[in-house]
């Protein structure tokens, strides 16, 4: 594939939007980020031309994530449909979530039918967003405690990488975000760039 200098870019083929919860897992987000990077450009340049991806939150101030590394948010929140998902990546259950307002776009993003995509304990923040009723999901064996005693009723699944369920997606973090967006970079790239 070569890119023509001094053409217009075609819009890409994946545009993905990140909420990350304050105490965020690093690791989750890195490996999310890094098989976009790797899909989105021949080789290994990393220019966003088939897809693109950007950190968006209410607040310019960067987020810590429960290592203690900070990370800037690119855009404000703005209109949800820009992008073809929404991923929320949780961390920390006891100090992680997200403000009211990146709720409120949450909600918005889901009445306009743009798929939500919960890494870690993301899907702990979809569930108490009132996202996740009539969804399965997906959590890490570690969390699976927390999450029952924390949703009366709800039974995920742990002993898969992530679980799709319609237009919400979650997995349990980890190396398995790295799973999940390769799964979404073969759907909407193609199986070439998912390997990659």
């Amino acid at each position: 594939m070569s890119i023509a200098l001094g053409t217009a870019s075609p819009r890409p083929r994946l545009r993905v939007g990140f909420l990350l919860a304050r105490r965020f897992t690093l690791s989750a987000f890195a490996n999310f980020v890094d098989v976009l990077r790797l899909a989105a450009d021949e080789g290994d340049r990393s220019r966003p031309i088939l897809c693109s991806w950007r950190v968006i939150s209410e607040d310019p101030a960067p987020v810590r994530s429960s290592c203690g590394v900070t990370v800037g948010p690119e855009e404000k929140l703005g209109d949800p449909s820009r992008f073809d998902y929404i991923v929320v990546i949780g961390g920390l259950i006891d100090e992680g979530g997200l403000p009211p307002g990146e709720i409120a776009f949450l909600r918005r993003a889901a009445a306009r039918k743009v798929p939500l995509i919960g890494v870690c304990t993301g899907a702990f923040i979809l569930h108490r967003a009132g996202l996740m009723q009539g969804y399965r999901c997906c959590v890490s064996w570690f969390h699976h405690d927390d999450f029952l005693e924390q949703f009366d009723g709800l039974v995920p699944v742990s002993d898969r990488v992530f679980v799709e369920d319609r237009d919400r997606l979650t997995c349990s973090g980890g190396a398995s975000s790295a799973h999940l967006a390769a799964h979404l970079v073969d759907r909407h790239i193609g199986r070439a760039a998912a390997r990659k």
